[in-house]
């Protein structure tokens, strides 16, 4: 795995030719088309949104597999192991699997004059190998956006889109509006793809009511207080926000189900998918005697959901919070809400060279926000993030909180060994 993560290196700094709102598509396709396009013999669902689709992505892909099919799920980021990025049947690549793979793999992909950045690679990547696998459907997140994304070479009319809550994230690239941000999601959408979401701001719904329209795709909306009422199994106590993503992919599966003559399933095979812990999404771990809890919420709509649901299962709890945010993140809505959860926070720092070249925004200046906005709660800077981890697990109190970037969960549950 290290000659893997090696060998893949070289394509982290071609991302930032792709990103960005006047992308486009060239250089996914010459790959698509050089690997045969498999994803022209996939059952594909593509997932895009601001937030939930990584959660309701892997909620698809465990309901299908509980009727039995054949299952490929690509997500990203990775979050413990690039071989997340090429799931089959819940399950990673084994890294002798995935390394034998990509072997073969780059040796095609060389033959390219212009090679693909990091994210296109592992996205065709998983889509060769679930072709070669035969899945029966391939989940599929989309990277960042949708209209643009290297995903969007998934065009059968057969696909099913599924959008998620629509919000501000990623606005340098996606646009500073509801709009802007919601035409490049609604964007996966092609000619007759059916497409599922909850009923959205009028806003979204504009954009997305007039995209389908122009592209003929029939368009399910639906609330979760109607899913709810419509499935009896939804009454486990997960999340909040996790049932919220859960009954979306049960009202996609219902769909598939009828369409392609998959089974009922049952209450007990319902309850095991709800069951499915989603990495580092209301990630709990008991960490000697500290509870641990972990979660990637990066913008205010997640950062609002996770500590919804955070407030229902530790009611009254006021825990240590570490917490680091990317570079030209818009972190300034979060500092509020954390500032109210935290009876201390810790900040700290990631470099990573996962999908892009990214690495934290200064501490110091999210520091200052926070003492900006108030003196009542203790704010450190550790800028070594296992230092300032070590830190949190000798804190006050039995309960411990993890959040901000994915890619400082990512850093911190690899170097510190967090299973």
């Amino acid at each position: 795995m290290q000659e893997a993560h090696a060998v893949l290196q070289p394509y982290v700094p071609l991302v930032a030719q792709l990103t960005g709102k006047d992308t486009t598509l060239d250089r996914i396709v010459p790959l698509m088309e050089l690997l045969g396009n498999p994803q022209d013999d996939l059952k594909i669902i593509h997932i895009a949104g601001t937030s939930g689709k990584t959660s309701t992505a892997y909620y698809m892909a465990a309901l299908l597999q509980a009727a039995s099919s054949r299952v490929g799920l690509t997500v990203s980021p990775h979050i413990d192991s690039v071989t997340e990025r090429v799931q089959i049947n819940g399950r990673a690549m084994t890294d002798d699997d995935f390394c034998t793979q990509l072997g073969i793999f780059l040796d095609i992909v060389e033959q390219l004059k212009q090679p693909p950045s990091y994210f296109e690679l592992l996205y065709a990547f998983s889509v060769w190998v679930f072709a070669r696998q035969q899945v029966d459907y391939a989940v599929i997140e989309t990277g960042m956006g949708g209209l643009y994304d290297a995903t969007n070479v998934a065009t059968r009319p057969d696909k099913i889109c599924v959008i998620t809550d629509i919000g501000f994230d990623h606005m340098s690239v996606l646009g500073t509006s509801l709009a802007d941000i919601t035409k490049q999601k609604i964007g996966i959408v092609h000619q007759y793809n059916e497409t599922f979401m909850y009923q959205q701001t009028s806003e979204v719904m504009t954009t997305i009511e007039k995209w389908v329209s122009d592209h003929h795709a029939p368009l399910t909306v639906t609330t979760q207080e109607i899913e709810a009422t419509t499935s009896e199994q939804a009454a486990m106590l997960m999340p909040d926000y996790q049932k919220r993503n859960w009954l979306l992919a049960r009202r996609v599966y219902q769909y598939i189900a009828e369409r392609d003559g998959l089974p009922e399933l049952s209450t007990e095979l319902l309850q095991a998918t709800q069951r499915l812990q989603v990495p580092a999404r209301m990630d709990v771990k008991q960490i000697g005697q500290k509870t641990l809890i972990m979660d990637g919420a990066h913008n205010l709509q997640k950062m609002t959901a996770f500590l919804d649901s955070f407030r229902q299962q530790y009611r009254g709890t006021k825990p240590v919070v570490l917490v680091a945010f990317k570079a030209g993140k818009e972190f300034e809505p979060v500092i509020p809400l954390l500032s109210a959860l935290a009876s201390r926070i810790i900040i700290t720092t990631f470099e990573t060279t996962q999908d892009i070249l990214a690495h934290s925004m200064d501490p110091n200046v999210l520091k200052q926000a926070f003492m900006d906005y108030s003196h009542e709660v203790a704010v450190d800077v550790i800028a070594d993030n296992h230092e300032a981890y070590q830190e949190l697990l000798k804190a006050e109190g039995a309960t411990a909180v993890i959040t901000g970037s994915f890619y400082l969960l990512a850093q911190i549950r690899n170097n510190e060994h967090i299973v």
